[in-house]
This record gives structure tokens, C-alpha cells and sequence, in this order.
């Protein structure tokens, strides 16, 4: 009777236990299942959120931006990069990006030492070997930090940040040739320009005179910025006292400025109202004479207009390079812990069925020699 009795409670507690065990296994493949989708999930959300706090704010800015809503642009990247810099970091890419944008809202709003700040981490990379966000964005934000240092007569500063603008063209392969050739001309302008405040005439003279050869000398598609190169030319004879020199490239300058603009636009009215005087200085009043009458045709001179262009930067940053997520990450790794457990508890649950099986197996077989002794005992 205790045999059997042992039999009984063994046969229940063996009955019992796949049970369970199934219910544990059940349970912890529903746990791997949430830990595979949902911890990688997590751990992306942020990263995902704010990425397209950035992407949404950064259209919105460039469309203000162009549209000359500086004060609008600068609202919406304010509004952004507070939580764009708590999930990324300040180093961010897109954090910088976002900055750029920033600093030409700034610039824009006749705020130039805030254009400064928010443009802070590229003056501090000026000798960095690679650009922070790509070598367009990084140009743009040089050029406006430039813009910004000669608004405020820090002419020797802005040079700086133009020298390293310019290489950062140079270097860059990937541009398109003619949009490469306005950008050089834009920033070599710039450097003739602060070179010129400086006082420095060889200096700048060579930079207008490579502006002049990155636009291949033609005012096909660039017509201003060859103007305004042949305008800093003048300006730079006038300077050195080579007022026929002078004369010939103020000419220049007003004849594709009134072919680009026509004769009422600020820039061509001031090119002509240079020449005229450089002309009556060289005592060619009669043309000095008929430069002025043309010039009565129209409204009254601005006094406002800046001698050279300074074209705007571009507003549009470049997309960063897309990174590859690394396939091994915290979550992933969590998950596969967890697949492996519960890969090894249901292989042991197997071999113990197997084990336990087999044990009864071999107790329930009683051999042929041994059919009486059971049938006595039971009658017993």
C-alpha cells in the first residue's frame, strides 16, 4: 500500500509540474516578446521625437528665412533647440544645425553679437580638420559669423573666419562646380572686403581679382557677384590712387548692375555715382557731366547703400549623413539574454519530462516472473 501511495503522489506531482513549467515558459516567452519590440522601441523614441522637432523646426525657420521673417525664424529654432539640446546634447548635429539658423536670423535682425553666441561653437572650430554638421552648413555659418564680426568692426576676426571658410570650399568635392564658383566668389568677396577695412590693398586686391576668376570673368549667372568683385576693384584703385584703373572697373560694375537691375536700382545708382566722380577727377567732365544727368532721371541717391554687394548666404543647411544604427545595442542585447533563458528552460523542461517518463516507464514495467507477487499484493 505505501507503494502505491508513492506512486499516487509521485504520478500528481509529475502530472502537475509540466504544468506549471508550461505556464513559466508561457509567461517568459510573452516577457521576451515585449522586451524584444519594446525596449528597442524605447530606447529610439526619444532620438526619433526629437529628430523631427528638428527637421520641422529647421523648414520652418529656412521658409521664414527666406521670406526675410527673421523674428518668426528665430521663434521657431528658439522654441525647438530647448528640447532638441535636453535629448541630444549641445554637440548634436542637428542642435547645430538648428544654431546656423540662429545666427542668420540674428544677423538678420540687425543683432550681430547674438548671431556671434548662437554661432559660438563653430568660431571655437575654426581649426578643426573636419567640418561639424558638412562643409555647406559649415560655410554658411562661417560666412554669417563673418558677416557678423565685420558689422561690428572686428575686421581682423572676421578675416580668420573667412580664411577658414574659403578652405572649407575648397576642400569640399561634392558641390556642385557652379554653385561651388558663387560660394568662392561670395566668400572671397567678403575677404576683400575686410582686407580692404584693414587697409591691406595688395590683399585685397588679389581677393577681388580671384573673384573675378571664380566666376570665370563671365556675368552669365553670377552677374552681381562679378559686379560687386569689379566694384571692390575700383574700390581698391580709387584707394592706391590709380583713378584709371578705378574708372574701368567702377564702368564694369555699373554696366552689369544696370543690365542685372536696371538704372533705379541702389546698387547701380551708386556704381554711376562713383564713376561720375572718378571720371570729373580725371577730367572727363563731359562724361562725368552725362553720367550725372542720367542719374537726375531717376530718384533721389540712397544714402544707405553699402559700396560692395554682400550677397546672402544660403539658408538652406545640409542634410547630415544618415547614421547606421549599431545592431548591438542595450535593448537588443536584453532581448537576446532573455531568448537564450528562455531557450535553455524549455530545453531542461524537455530533458526532465524525458527523465521523468522514463522513470515511471521503468517502474510501471514489472516483468513476466513478477505477475503473481503483483496480483498477491493487491489482493492484499
Amino acid at each position: 500500500m505505501d507503494r502505491l501511495c508513492d506512486r499516487s503522489c509521485c504520478a500528481r506531482m509529475a502530472s502537475g509540474g509540466p504544468a506549471i513549467r508550461r505556464r513559466w515558459s508561457s509567461l517568459l516567452a510573452a516577457l521576451t516578446f515585449i522586451l524584444a519590440f519594446t525596449l528597442p522601441a524605447m530606447g529610439q523614441a526619444p532620438a526619433d521625437k526629437a529628430g523631427e522637432v528638428k527637421a520641422g523646426a529647421a523648414a520652418a525657420a529656412v521658409k521664414a528665412l527666406r521670406s526675410q521673417r527673421y523674428a518668426e525664424a528665430l521663434r521657431v529654432v528658439d522654441e525647438a533647440l530647448g528640447p532638441l539640446v535636453a535629448a541630444k546634447g549641445e554637440d548634436d548635429r542637428d542642435v547645430l544645425t538648428l544654431l546656423i539658423l540662429k545666427g542668420q536670423a540674428c544677423y538678420g535682425l540687425g543683432r550681430p553679437q547674438e548671431a556671434i553666441d548662437a554661432l559660438a561653437p563653430f568660431a571655437r572650430a575654426l581649426e578643426a580638420p573636419a567640418p561639424l554638421v558638412g562643409p555647406g552648413s559649415d560655410w554658411n555659418a562661417l560666412t554669417v559669423l563673418g558677416d557678423s564680426l565685420m558689422a561690428l568692426d572686428r575686421w581682423s576676426d572676421a578675416l580668420v573666419t573667412l580664411d577658414r571658410a574659403r578652405s572649407m570650399l575648397a576642400d569640399d568635392g561634392r558641390i556642385d562646380p557652379r554653385s561651388k564658383a558663387i560660394n568662392t566668389a561670395t566668400t572671397l568677396g567678403k575677404i576683400g572686403t575686410a582686407r580692404a577695412r584693414l587697409e591691406d590693398w595688395p590683399g585685397a586686391r588679389e581677393a577681388f581679382e580671384q573673384q573675378v576668376a571664380a566666376l570665370g570673368g563671365e556675368a552669365e549667372g553670377g552677374g552681381a557677384y562679378l559686379a560687386a568683385a569689379h566694384n571692390g576693384l575700383g574700390i581698391v584703385a580709387d584707394n592706391v590712387g590709380d583713378l584709371a584703373a578705378a574708372a574701368e572697373h567702377y564702368s564694369k560694375a555699373a554696366t552689369i548692375y544696370e543690365e542685372q537691375f536696371g538704372l533705379e536700382h541702389p546698387y547701380t545708382k551708386r556704381a554711376l555715382t562713383t564713376l561720375a566722380r572718378v571720371r570729373g577727377k580725371l577730367g572727363d567732365t563731359q562724361e562725368a557731366d552725362r553720367i550725372t544727368a542720367r542719374l537726375a532721371s531717376v530718384d533721389a541717391l540712397p544714402t544707405t547703400i553699402p559700396p560692395t554687394l554682400q550677397p546672402v548666404p544660403s539658408t538652406i543647411p545640409d542634410h547630415p549623413a544618415t547614421t547606421p544604427r549599431p545592431l548591438v545595442t542595450g535593448p537588443v542585447m536584453a532581448a537576446a539574454a532573455a531568448a537564450v533563458a528562455l531557450a535553455g528552460l524549455t530545453l531542461s523542461g524537455f530533458l526532465a519530462r524525458r527523465k521523468r517518463v522514463g522513470q515511471r516507464d521503468r517502474d510501471d514495467g514489472v516483468p513476466d516472473g513478477d505477475a503473481t507477487a503483483r496480483s498477491e499484493t493487491k489482493n492484499a
